[in-house]
This record gives structure tokens, C-alpha cells and sequence, in this order.
């Protein structure tokens, strides 16, 4: 049986849609810095492979990948990854300086393994040879960000938080005479961070590591941040899809080191993190109301505050449908090789 709509209303209808579709063409791909330690769990690379399907179809703009670990591998491994997706001009920063420090010891820094990065690195192609060899993080920030409009970047840190503490530490220099805080707050619109755990009260990896980089960073950012806990990441199972990727995928084959074997999944904590960073919490997550988080020795602790600029992610959505979803994303062809 049809129905017929009034002509007033059908031509409001299509003039919503026109809009829509409009509006939905003219949107601009949110610029984005990925700061990554590359080393510790292969959702680093699940998640700079997320953000390459993002941008290519035209959601993300990816501006710089930094890494915030010292292993000398990290870094070209990010470089591999953006090679494969036909962007192996992406600036690529290394953090400079000693290694984070181990929790257990937190005067002992210590060189973390990785049981994928190194063999990224020398099995597929790319420029850099060396993390020592790429340029420092805090300098790069300052670059990207001096260049960008203001209040345009969002940073999305799937790592330690050692490059932002030292990012807000940081002086005038050749790229700005603004203050490292300065130039946060002027370019910056805001950081999601993978980090703290808001189920329970325990010690979340990204924060412990370097703890006091962790805490300064939370305490002093002056944009709003979203925090995607651990509890996040860990329903969202992914990783299903990429035994069926080509085998010269580094994406598939970080996967493949990391677990010793083709298929199976993995948590999603750094994928999560990279989603509402390009797409917002939107139809995945609600957001807690405004507060400030507490970091200590990588416990978080949320506290209600009107006045407060920090947010976390609480689950809406069912976690099987958003892996579903990265699972696509994680295993579509680059479309520099479609």
C-alpha cells in the first residue's frame, strides 16, 4: 500500500535531505596527532591502521604520528604502517631522552620489548631507519601545532604521557613564542586519552608508566579531555577480519607476532580512543558529566565538577557491534592500493 505525502511536506523532506547530504559532503576531516608507544601491546598498530581507514575516507586528517617510546624500533614500525597506506611522508617524532621508568621501580627506566616492532620494521618498506633518527617529539608538536588553525587539533595519546608533559614544559622556540601551555590552549580542541580505569579502582598501564608524566599532564592540560578507561577497550574484541588481509599487511602480521599465530582478537583499547577521537562519542558511548581526573601511580580517580574540563567514556552501545565496526575499518584495503 503507498502513501502520499502532502507537496509542502515532501518538499521539506527533500530539502532535509539535500541538507543533510550537504552537510555530511562539506564536513572537514578532524586534524589529528597520534601519540603512540608502538611497543607494549599490538593495539598501536590496530589502532594508527584504524585511523588510515579514517582518513582515507576523508574523516580524519591525519597530521603527525609521535612516538612516546625509546625503543629504537617503534617509530620506523610506525613508519611501515604509514607506508602501506601510501603516507610514508607522515612526520613521525620520537620521544628523546632516557626510557620511561618501570612502576615497580620508578627511578629504573628501563627499554621495553616489543615482540612485533622490530619485525615490522625490517620486513617492510619504508624511511626511517631508527627512532633515533627521527625528530624529537616536543619539537615536532610545537611545529604541527604553530601551523594549524586554532582551536582545530585534537590529540588522541594511545601511549605514556611523557611527550605531553614535556609538550606543556616546553619554551618559546623557532616555531612559536608561545609557551608550550600557551600553544595547547590556542590550537588544541581537544585530547582523548586512553588511559585510567572507571569501573574499579586499580593501576592502568598508559598512566603507571611514567606516572608522574601522567599526573602532570592530567593536571595541567587547559583543553577538555576525554578519557577512554580501560574498561572500554577490553569489551571490544577485534582483530577477527585481518586473518583475511594479504599477507604484506604489517598490520596483519604485528598481529600475527604479537599472538603467535593468524586470527583470534584482541582487546581494542587504543582503537576505542581513536574513534571518538575522529568521530566523537556519538551512538558508541555517553559521556560522563563534567569532572576532573586524578592520576596516582596510575589509579584514576574521578571527581564531579560543573567547572571541570575532563570527561570518560561509559558504555552504550553494545561492544559487539562497535568490533564489528573496527574489525571493517582495521581490515579495509588502503586506498592507495584499491
Amino acid at each position: 500500500m503507498k502513501h502520499f505525502l502532502p507537496v509542502a511536506v515532501r518538499a521539506t523532506v527533500a530539502f532535509s535531505a539535500i541538507v543533510v547530504f550537504v552537510s555530511l559532503a562539506v564536513a572537514e576531516p578532524v586534524p589529528v596527532i597520534l601519540d603512540a608507544d608502538m611497543e607494549s601491546d599490538v593495539d598501536d598498530v590496530g589502532a594508527l591502521a584504524l585511523l588510515h581507514a579514517l582518513a582515507d575516507s576523508g574523516e580524519a586528517n591525519i597530521l603527525a604520528v609521535i612516538i612516546s617510546a625509546a625503543n629504537p624500533h617503534s617509530a620506523p614500525c610506525a613508519d611501515r604502517v604509514n607506508t602501506y597506506y601510501g603516507r610514508g611522508d607522515l612526520p613521525v617524532g620520537n620521544v628523546k631522552g632516557k626510557p620511561v621508568a618501570k612502576p615497580s621501580e620508578p627511578g629504573q627506566a628501563v627499554l621495553r620489548n616489543s615482540r612485533y616492532a622490530r619485525q615490522v620494521a625490517e620486513a617492510f618498506p619504508g624511511m626511517l631507519a631508527s627512532g633515533d633518527d627521527a625528530p624529537d617529539a616536543t619539537a615536532m608538536y610545537r611545529r604541527i601545532l604553530a601551523e594549524q588553525p586554532d582551536q582545530s587539533v585534537v590529540i588522541v595519546t594511545i601511549g605514556y604521557k611523557t611527550n605531553l608533559r614535556n609538550l606543556l614544559l616546553s619554551e618559546a622556540d623557532q616555531s612559536s613564542e608561545a609557551s608550550g601551555m600557551d600553544l595547547v590552549r590556542r590550537k588544541v580542541k581537544r585530547w582523548v586519552c586512553m588511559g585510567g580505569n572507571f569501573a574499579r579502582r586499580q593501576v592502568e598501564s598508559n598512566l603507571v608508566w611514567d606516572a608522574p608524566a601522567s599526573t602532570y599532564a592530567i593536571d595541567h592540560w587547559p583543553t577538555p579531555v576525554i578519557f577512554s578507561g580501560w574498561e572500554i577497550g577490553a569489551a571490544i574484541h577485534t582483530g577477527v577480519k585481518l586473518a583475511d588481509v594479504p599477507a604484506d599487511s604489517p598490520v596483519r602480521c604485528a598481529y600475527e607476532w604479537y599472538r603467535g599465530r593468524v586470527g583470534g582478537t584482541r582487546e581494542s583499547w587504543d582503537q576505542s580512543a581513536v574513534l571518538v577521537a575522529v568521530r566523537g562519542a556519538g551512538d558508541y558511548w555517553s559521556l560522563s558529566p563534567p569532572g576532573r581526573v586524578r592520576s596516582n601511580n596510575g589509579v584514576t580517580r574521578y571527581e564531579p565538577d560543573p567547572n571541570g574540563n575532563h570527561t570518560y567514556l561509559i558504555e552504550k552501545a553494545d561492544p559487539k557491534a562497535i568490533a564489528a565496526e573496527l574489525d571493517l575499518l582495521m581490515a579495509r584495503p588502503p586506498k592507495a592500493r584499491k
